[in-house]
This record gives structure tokens, sequence and C-alpha cells, in this order.
């Protein structure tokens, strides 16, 4: 009877080992746990704030390449606007638009108008032009920037001088 007291004394902190080691296992779990998903978010959250900033970027585009003023008779830029993506009043995005660019100029040949054919009548011909347009998007508050750049086909009237566009 003496030999099995003796045993069951040295098995006494055993458990309370085994415990702490289990628990401090469970514990870096957690923390690695918490660790993935906070990485997590900041992934998210960077993924669409640049989403929202090419959003911005081709919202600019699509509102500049509707106006035929910005590319005849002279190329425009667009300085820096702001843009409100939430629609909270307040401006996300800063966007500026370089000078389009263009890219080739060619006579209208067969006329696809009245305008272009009645042009072709007098000598004159209408000309189908490529122009490449770059916007970029700038949020100060998490430092993201995005570059978009979209091709535009514009026709142009007889008046058109191809030269005078850079073409």
């Amino acid at each position: 009877m003496i030999a099995r007291a003796f045993n069951r004394s040295r098995q006494t902190g055993s458990t309370l080992l085994v415990s702490i080691i289990m628990l401090v296992l469970l514990t870096l779990f957690v923390l690695s746990a918490i660790n993935s998903g906070i990485i997590n978010l900041r992934i998210a959250g960077n993924t669409q704030a640049q989403d929202e900033a090419r959003a911005a970027g081709q919202q600019a585009l699509e509102q500049f390449v509707s106006s035929y003023a910005n590319f005849y008779p002279t190329p425009a830029s667009m300085p820096s606007t702001g843009y409100d993506i939430n629609n909270d009043g307040t401006a996300d995005y800063q966007v500026s638009i370089a000078t389009a660019a263009c890219k080739s100029a060619r006579q209208q040949i067969p006329p696809r108008s009245t305008v272009c054919a009645n042009g072709v009548k007098s000598g004159v011909y209408c000309w189908d032009t490529t122009w490449e347009v770059t916007a970029v998007a700038n949020d100060a508050r998490t430092g993201t920037s995005q570059s978009v750049t979209q091709g535009v086909s514009i026709t142009f009237p007889p008046a058109f001088v191809p030269t005078s566009a850079g073409c």
C-alpha cells in the first residue's frame, strides 16, 4: 500500500501541466485566427478602395468622352475633380484626365451618313478617328491610386483637320 500512495503523489501535478499546455496552445490558435481575420479585413478594404477608385476613374472618363469639345478643335484635359462614390456629399476621390491622344485618323470611305456623303460630293471627307484617354483617380485618405485607360472612336465632320488635333 505504501507503493501505491507513492505513485499517486508523483502524478498529482501532471494534470495541471497538461492543462496549462493545452490552454497555451488554444490561446495561440485564437490569436492566429484573430490576426488572420484582421489581415483579411485589410485586404478586403484595400480591394474595395481600389475598385471604388477604378469606378471613379471610369465615371470621369465616360463624362469626358461624351463631350465632342474635349477632342476638337483642340484636345483637352480635365483638371483634378472630386467624385463622391458613396453619395454622402463629400468627394471621396480626386480624378484628373490627361489630354486625349489621337492614335489614328482615316477618311471615311465610303461615307456612312448623309452629312458625310454630301461632303464627298464637295471633295471633302468625314474622318474616323481613334483616341486614347487616361484618367487617374486618387484617394488621399487611403493612399489608393488607380489609372484607367480607354479607347474611343469618334467620327468627325468634313471640317475636321487631323493635323490640328495631333493625328
